[in-house]
């Protein structure tokens, strides 16, 4: 009798039919590999009919072809910490909120210019360091499939101290096969080890939720949203320019083929 109620309902409203069908094509292309293109596109489409207001309180710091240029570094050897000390301090002197460091300092080198980098750490205070990630032979666990033998690769403990002993995040990003970057990592976020994003926001004061659930990225235009400095003109600023910013600094990649470069990826604009 239930089954025969539903069909003549359906049969008496041909619009309750559509929606329901809506609803099944919509579940199907969401959840079928064949629908993953979809997912995409209405993804991308959403930043061209959007607009969202960015934050002027975020300052990219980049270590470009310029920089190694002008400071007489090599690009297949580590940048030098005394330089990143140096900068590190002018922030501390400008009352810089946050330092996120997209940079790994795996390994202790050169004594004086880790101690250097270590006492600049201490100053600025609120620095937030990259960890890499390893894997390992475990077994996923069951909300993150997708971790399977994820582990991080802290910084040396020389700066993570200096730093703070929490003061790190994964830098890892999982592009779709057509190298655009839609999603938070992990999946669903936040995992058991925090992203580099994650702790950032974290130090910062936003109010983050701790149940796991997908989250996707917004991007906020076609051209850049913040500013933007080489590395060689981070220094040239006037006084106070960093004041109570949030700046991330790391690596540009040396070209701007995302197909030939590992921290290159395209975007919902490209």
């Amino acid at each position: 009798m239930g089954v025969k109620s539903i069909s003549e309902r359906l049969r008496a409203h041909p619009a309750l039919i559509g929606s329901v069908l809506v609803i099944v094509c919509g579940l199907g292309l969401w959840y079928m590999p064949l629908g993953k293109p979809w997912v995409n596109t209405s993804y991308d489409y959403l930043f061209r009919f959007a607009a969202h207001n960015a934050t002027n309180r975020l300052v990219l710091i980049e270590i470009d072809n310029a920089a190694y240029d002008q400071f007489h570094q090599d690009r297949t050897r580590p940048w030098d910490r005394a330089l990143h000390a140096q900068l590190l301090n002018r922030l501390a002197t400008d009352g810089c909120s946050l330092v996120v460091f997209d940079t790994f300092f795996g390994v202790t080198r050169d004594p004086a210019s880790d101690s250097a980098l270590v006492l600049a750490l201490q100053r600025q205070g609120r620095v937030v360091l990259m960890a890499e990630q390893a894997r390992v032979a475990e077994q996923p666990d069951r909300i993150h499939p997708h971790l399977e033998g994820v582990q991080p690769i802290r910084p040396d403990g020389l700066f993570l101290n200096a730093a703070g002993k929490d003061a790190w995040g994964i830098a890892w990003l999982d592009p779709d096969l057509d190298l655009t970057v839609r999603r938070h990592w992990p999946f669903p976020s936040p995992g058991p080890y925090p992203s580099l994003a994650w702790r950032a926001a974290e130090i910062a004061g936003a109010q983050l939720s701790d149940v796991p659930q997908e989250r996707w990225l917004r991007y906020y235009g076609s051209e850049p949203a913040w500013a933007s400095l080489g590395y060689q003109f981070a220094l040239a600023q006037a006084t106070n320019y960093y004041h109570d910013k949030i700046v991330f600094i790391g690596n540009k990649p040396r070209t701007v083929l995302p197909d030939n470069e590992e921290d290159k990826f395209r975007t919902p604009y490209t």
